[in-house]
């Protein structure tokens, strides 16, 4: 099936190397050097930074929520995963066609804010019926995943065409590195008390709101290659 795939890749995907026609290929390390040393490009780190700490500071820690504060069985914790992502096969589809016709900088602002509300609203859940944390959970799912379409997009155009290889490869470690800190910083905040429930999880949700926040300032200062203009115009 693989083989397969790599093939039909092969014959269809067209060559997308032809921003380094006629330059001096830099070695490994001096194309690091050379995206590190662009301002932009850091700017961009940052963004991306954001991105995907805003979602990790609560993601990580819904299953130990639901499981001791809402009361769910083990076995009905996957609904919310399931929902989640049926609706995003959906939502997911709109927002790539709108982030197209209205532009990536409009729609990651409009996506940005709205992550917000269902963000803070999944972790203050506890005595809320089945059916109404699955609805907070599915738009928190979608409005995350939809944010990441235009985010992405913006990241991409953000690379100087002759390094973007070296930039998303750079760019892929900053993302882990996020996620991980995201949810160090989320465990520090949460606790446990004596009934072994959890403590100030909403004020991590605060903190992923606070990264949305200042991602939403960020991506007004990065310049698109796309465009050859401010991403804020």
């Amino acid at each position: 099936m693989v083989g397969l795939l790599a093939l039909g890749a092969y014959a269809t995907l067209p060559s997308l190397t032809g921003h380094l026609r006629g330059g001096n290929k830099p070695s490994a390390w001096n194309g690091i050097k050379q995206v590190l040393a662009d301002g932009n490009h850091l700017k961009a780190f940052v963004f991306s930074g954001l991105l995907m700490f805003a979602g990790f500071t609560v993601i990580p820690f819904i299953t130990i929520y639901l499981q001791t504060n809402v009361g769910w069985r083990t076995d009905q914790v996957p609904y919310v995963y399931l929902c989640g992502g049926l609706v995003t096969l959906v939502t997911a589809r709109v927002i790539g066609v709108l982030t197209d016709r209205q532009g990536k900088v409009v729609m990651f602002r409009l996506m940005a804010v709205l992550v917000i509300v269902p963000m803070v609203a999944s972790t203050l859940t506890e005595g809320w019926p089945m059916w109404a944390v699955l609805l907070v959970s599915t738009a928190f799912f979608a409005s995350m995943s939809g944010r990441m379409i235009p985010g992405m997009a913006i990241i991409t155009a953000a690379a100087n065409p002759q390094f973007r290889g070296t930039f998303m490869a750079l760019n892929s470690a900053v993302q882990s590195a996020a996620m991980g800190i995201a949810a160090f910083v989320g465990g520090l905040i949460i606790s446990r008390d004596a009934q072994n429930l959890v403590q100030h999880y909403w004020i991590a949700a605060l903190v992923g709101a606070s990264a949305s926040v200042a991602a939403i300032v960020v991506v007004g200062k990065l310049k698109l290659y796309q465009t050859n203009m401010p991403a804020a115009q």
